[in-house]
């Protein structure tokens, strides 16, 4: 065989052997990806003081409100911007991909592109406006205590899945209920 093609057969077997590494490499991340997502959920919605979530996202849109912060999309994933540091740390143990604040108020803890899920809390009412601010969640989301929602794009395809965090969350409920003196 001629050295010419000796090299063209040398080529395509390395260009070959590096195609399928980059698959193999993408696949193993992406499973690590989606375990990651599931424990992510399921510390959000079981073992996340949810109160402490409520008060830390109430002192973020207390900090629009006053000034300190200004309202818009703040990254945390990745490279955070550096306004983040100020955040408070109950957001800040989740790792969320973004915390989204509304100029009115509304707080949009967002934690995965490729499934949206996340807490959303949104600004308090006053008596001016008595009715409940429109929301792109309608339909996917649970309110897991007084004020703080979760939701969940997965409802939208699955519906039988808001019936089983439900039942986990009522679980919860009677669980923390009963460990309190």
């Amino acid at each position: 065989m001629k050295l010419r093609y000796k090299f063209i057969i040398a080529i395509c077997m390395i260009c070959s052997i590096g195609i399928v590494a980059h698959f193999g490499y993408a696949a193993v991340r992406l499973m690590y990806e989606l375990n990651r997502l599931e424990a992510r959920r399921s510390l959000l919605l079981y073992e996340s003081d949810h109160q402490a979530l409520l008060e830390a996202c109430k002192e973020l849109s207390k900090q629009v409100d006053t000034g300190q912060l200004k309202p818009g999309y703040y990254t945390l994933y990745g490279t955070p911007d550096p306004e983040t540091k100020q955040f408070p740390q109950p957001i800040l143990d989740l790792e969320p991909l973004q915390v989204i604040i509304e100029k009115d108020g509304l707080v949009n803890i967002f934690m995965w592109p490729s499934v949206m899920y996340g807490l959303i809390v949104f600004p308090e009412k006053d008596e001016d406006s008595p009715t409940e601010p429109k929301d792109n969640y309608e339909g996917w989301r649970i309110e897991l205590i007084d004020g703080l929602w979760y939701y969940d794009e997965d409802f939208l395809k699955h519906p039988e899945h808001m019936k089983e965090v439900e039942e986990l969350l009522k679980k919860r409920k009677s669980k923390v209920s009963s460990s309190v003196p």
